[in-house]
């Protein structure tokens, strides 16, 4: 079953062209990198496919709904429902616990986490400590386990990730992929990562490799 189908996909900024063209598959339980270098348009296909930003054409199609024929309020919703997306900077609250942001998915839509689900991610992210402490008292790699937990909180169909690892040390950038991985082998979530690191990117099930707006190679790496 394909999980998500990107079909003739562009984006302009302008006249200036970032994507062009940009077609793909992705079926459900599939672990897939995006890389390319710096301005390929990595990112900006993130965005869109996930919601965040709109294409000038092309369609983008999840669990079988064409995101972008939704109205904002409708779009907005269906993100909370079916996407996770886990940012580089992590955008945790910082007025709010590590236990607080991790739950304000489920909140947001008006509904009780499910905690054995919830503290399932707390010992597999290690977090368990944590729960009290606001994001300034707690490391870098804390802090991205936490925007983790907070994307899978509501049990995504799909989840997206720009640079997770970009701002950790080698070690926490290892840890953060095998528990990405370990989910996505575990549940069958469907994931997609944005990264410059190939010894990362090999860790996935597929490496597209995205230049000057284009798909220039996809090769099957893993399982």
């Amino acid at each position: 079953m394909e999980m998500l189908e990107i079909i003739n996909l562009s984006k302009y900024y302008g006249k200036v062209s970032v994507l062009k063209n940009i077609s793909l598959k992705v079926k459900e339980g599939e672990f897939i990198a995006i890389t390319g270098p710096s301005g390929s348009g990595k990112s900006t296909l993130l965005n869109i496919i996930s919601g965040l930003d709109k294409p000038t054409d092309g369609k983008v199609f999840i669990n079988g709904e064409d995101i972008h024929k939704f109205k904002d309020n409708k779009l907005t919703k269906f993100r909370r429902k079916n996407i996770g997306f886990v940012y580089q900077f992590y955008n945790l609250i910082p007025v709010l616990t590590v236990k607080e942001n991790i739950i304000l998915p489920a909140l947001l839509e008006n509904k009780n986490y499910d905690e054995k689900h919830f503290y399932s991610l707390i010992e597999t992210l290690n977090l368990k400590e944590k729960l009290n402490s606001l994001p300034n008292e707690i490391s870098g790699g804390q802090q991205q386990r936490a925007s983790i937990a907070r994307a899978l909180i509501n049990k995504p169909k799909i989840l997206f990730a720009d640079e997770p690892t970009g701002n950790l040390d080698s070690k926490n950038k290892k840890n953060v992929m095998k528990i990405l991985k370990n989910y996505n082998e575990k549940y069958n979530q469907t994931i997609l990562i944005v990264t410059h690191d190939m010894s990362l990117a090999k860790m996935t099930n597929r490496i597209i490799v995205i230049e000057d707006g284009k798909i220039k190679e996809e090769k099957r790496v893993g399982k």
